[in-house]
């Protein structure tokens, strides 16, 4: 009888010491991608692409200091700060949400394109006119306007 009590107890330990690989930290995450679109002048016109890992993948498109595409390395922190900043606005996963509550519209803006790509390939979207002017909105275009900076692109945007 102790010799099976025991046998169950070495058996126990061995499987508290069992251990399943770790999935790397960056395919538990989203993809994060904004852009721009034209308004009625000379707005910056470009796309940008940020990882988890802190890779950056920069399209300018018109009015940007740099034209084509440029692959960047940032810190991960801009990443977990850009992750934060948009998480007022992330729609539900999956979901394609446009803004909405313009108390006044300005015409001629441009338009600011979200969407969060999953490892799985879910990707979670939201469009945003800037001249739909409201409080909440008024927030998202102060965003939008530090977003250069924050990802540390605004050499290529201005």
């Amino acid at each position: 009888m102790k010799k099976l009590l025991l046998a169950g107890l070495f058996t126990f330990s061995l499987v508290g010491c069992a251990t399943t690989p770790d999935q790397p930290q960056d395919t538990m995450q989203e993809t994060i991608r904004y852009s721009s679109s034209p308004c009625f002048g000379t707005c910056p016109i470009y796309s940008v692409e940020v990882s988890p890992s802190g890779a950056v993948h920069f399209d300018g498109k018109q009015y940007t200091k740099v034209i084509g595409t440029q692959e960047l390395t940032v810190d991960p922190s801009v990443y977990k700060k850009l992750q934060q900043e948009l998480k007022t606005y992330r729609p539900e996963t999956g979901a394609n949400v446009k803004t909405t509550g313009c108390v006044q519209t300005a015409t001629d803006q441009p338009s600011a394109y979200f969407w969060w790509k999953r490892p799985d390939g879910s990707v979670t979207r939201l469009s945003h006119y800037q001249g739909c002017i409201s409080p909440a909105n008024a927030e998202l275009n102060k965003l939008i306007e530090k977003l250069p900076t924050l990802i540390g692109i605004e050499d290529l945007v201005r």
